[in-house]
């Protein structure tokens, strides 16, 4: 289970469901382990993402793939496409991340 603390600190740092596009409340969201809990992954900041209920169902039955990046955001990778090139996982930024350009090193 996710701390009071640890929601406020994930609901600072993703403002609602991070998954890309999508802009619904922080209210809507539950706490996403990125690694499992039950495969040793931490209930921390740098391991959880708060996602709605449909995303979070998404991220769990359809292949997305969620990290932290080294900026300690959340990222997405999509599921894997046998009709697309090889580079078609290219890493996402999490909707709370509103710039104008990819570089990784843009400010949030």
């Amino acid at each position: 289970l996710v701390t009071v603390a640890l929601r406020k600190a994930l609901e600072a740092r993703d403002r609602g469901c991070a998954f890309p596009g999508c802009g619904r409340p922080v209210s809507w969201t539950d706490a996403h382990h990125c690694v499992p809990w039950a495969q040793g992954g931490e209930t921390a900041v740098d391991n959880c993402v708060l996602l709605c209920r449909m995303h979070h169902t998404v991220v769990h039955h359809t292949g997305w793939e969620v990290f932290i990046g080294h900026d300690r955001h959340p990222w997405f990778r999509p599921p894997a496409d046998t009709s697309r090139p090889v580079g078609s996982r290219e890493p996402i930024r999490s909707n709370a991340r509103r710039t104008m350009t990819t570089a990784p090193t843009a400010a949030a």
